[in-house]
C-alpha cells in the first residue's frame, strides 16, 4: 500500500488503518450484537496481517477499554506504526 504525507509532518502513513476498539472493549459498545475480545495470538496474527497488507496506522482510545495497553504489548516494531488516539466519547 502506497503511504501518504500526514501534512507537512514528514510522517507518513497509510490511507487506510487499523481501528482497535474490538480489541479492548466489548461492553456497551455501540454494535447490534455482541462479541468476543480476540486472545493475544489473535491480535498478534491480525497486527501481522494488517502490516503486511501495508497498513501503518492503528487508531485506538482509552474509551477502546484496554486496547492502548494490549498494543503497547503486542505490536511488533513500535517505531514502524503510527498510533493516533482521542479523548472523550459522547
Amino acid at each position: 500500500m502506497e503511504l501518504r504525507p500526514l501534512g507537512a509532518t514528514g510522517i507518513e502513513v497509510s490511507p487506510l488503518g487499523l481501528g482497535t476498539v474490538k480489541i479492548g472493549r466489548n461492553q456497551q459498545v455501540k454494535y447490534p450484537r455482541g462479541f468476543r475480545i480476540p486472545d493475544d495470538a489473535a491480535v498478534r496474527d491480525l497486527l501481522g496481517l494488517a502490516r503486511d497488507l501495508g497498513l501503518n496506522l492503528v487508531d485506538t482510545a482509552p474509551a477502546y477499554g484496554n486496547s492502548e495497553e494490549r498494543l503497547g504489548k503486542l505490536l511488533p516494531d513500535k517505531n514502524d506504526w503510527i498510533i493516533v488516539t482521542k479523548v472523550g466519547e459522547i
